[in-house]
């Protein structure tokens, strides 16, 4: 079976999340899956829950608990949502060592269509398999690393993942390195640094696979079209103050599973009319760069 690996620290409610990104993966799959979770701390009561899901889609699951001081020694980028957690995924080929190949999701997606297609992609050789950010996302990144422009720069929460060769060439390793260095400054963390040790060693894929905030404004995929919607950013779909027009298909995978019945947080009237208001402005923006490509 193909091995999907996800990650956690409970703080924040992410059990309910991982479940949601768990039973959308699964239930649009056409094979079953060995799943890994890796966690920092994950209560029965979340396992037993993730136990439930992925059993009724006759797959497994494996918890692998990741030492606490590992994760101590990583310095979290200064402004942004996230926490130390981030930084087990360069772990994952250690911590499958008997693994050739996996996928790796962030907790904040939901799966559309079979992720084997992705998984099945051709690495052409490469260590890793990933989707770009949308061009102006890359273009900042690669300022704010002070790298060319005229390279790339892809999002790390979703990646298919060579085991074998990230084993022999300790890619993943340097990356650990990299980012205990006290003199980097990556604001992206782990992601920043696997874009430096990993240049040129990744293959792409389209941006459905990983159709971020950044990609969707960029591009006009249907819905039947798209693979994986990632909510990056701070604000989640389970925010109130969230605009995503795919925050609905959160809310519907994560009725599916045992956390159904959550209601939205920071829902408040203040919340409500800004919300409102960005979207009524993403929308004005979309069609006047709609009518400047038509002339």
């Amino acid at each position: 079976m193909k091995n999907l690996v996800l990650i956690i620290n409970e703080s924040g409610n992410y059990g309910r999340h991982l479940g949601t990104t768990l039973l959308s993966v699964l239930k649009n799959s056409k094979e079953n899956w060995n799943i890994r979770i890796i966690y920092e701390n994950l209560s029965k009561e979340t396992k037993d829950k993730l136990n439930t899901i992925a059993s009724s889609y006759k797959s497994n699951v494996d918890y692998i608990e990741i030492n606490k001081k590992d994760l101590e020694k990583f310095k979290v980028g200064e402004g942004t949502h996230l926490s130390s957690i981030v930084f087990a995924r360069l772990f994952i080929p250690e911590l499958l060592k008997t693994e050739s190949k996996a996928i790796y999701l962030d907790c904040d997606i939901v799966v559309l269509k079979p992720l084997e297609e992705l998984y099945n992609m051709d690495l052409s050789g490469k260590s890793i398999g990933v989707i770009l950010d949308g061009r102006k996302d890359q273009e900042s990144s690669l300022k704010r690393l002070n790298l060319n422009l005229n390279r790339t720069y892809f999002n790390a929460g979703v990646m298919v993942m060579d085991l074998e060769k990230l084993r022999d060439n300790n890619k993943f390793l340097n990356t650990i390195e990299y980012c205990l260095n006290p003199d980097r400054e990556l604001q992206l963390n782990e992601q920043d640094a696997l874009n430096i040790i990993f240049e040129n060693d990744y293959a792409t894929n389209e941006v459905i696979w990983n159709y971020t905030h950044g990609n969707s404004e960029e591009n006009s995929y249907l819905e039947s079209e798209i693979g994986v919607i990632h909510f990056t950013g701070s604000v989640k779909p389970w925010d109130c103050r969230s605009y995503s027009p795919y925050k609905y298909l959160y809310w519907k995978y994560l009725n599916e599973t045992p956390w159904k019945g959550f209601k939205e947080e920071n829902k408040t009237i203040k919340n409500i009319i800004k919300r409102e208001l960005i979207k009524f402005k993403l929308k004005t923006r979309k069609i006047r760069y709609a009518l400047k490509g038509k002339k």
